[in-house]
């Protein structure tokens, strides 16, 4: 009994500290990494082509609203008015 709970103990042990080893950074920063990994995203051809398209069509849509807005704006202030 007593051999098993050193054997599981050891074990235990083992785990623990291979594990708390595999979470360390090897050679950069994690930061820089990730930082790096940002960057080249951004910079990405593809992914430049979403945001613009995505930029336009939030444009298109605010000039919506705000047509929407000057029509109801001007049908308050000719009810106000009469």
């Amino acid at each position: 009994m007593r051999n098993n709970v050193l054997l599981i103990g050891g074990g235990l042990f083992l785990a623990y500290v291979l594990g708390s080893r595999a979470n360390r950074p090897t050679s950069a920063p994690r930061s820089e990494t990730l930082r790096h990994q940002a960057e080249r995203l951004w910079n990405d051809p593809k992914a430049r082509k979403q945001r613009d398209k995505h930029r336009a069509a939030r444009r298109k849509e605010a000039d919506k609203v705000a047509a929407t807005l000057k029509k109801t704006a001007s049908k308050a202030r000719k009810r106000l008015s009469h």
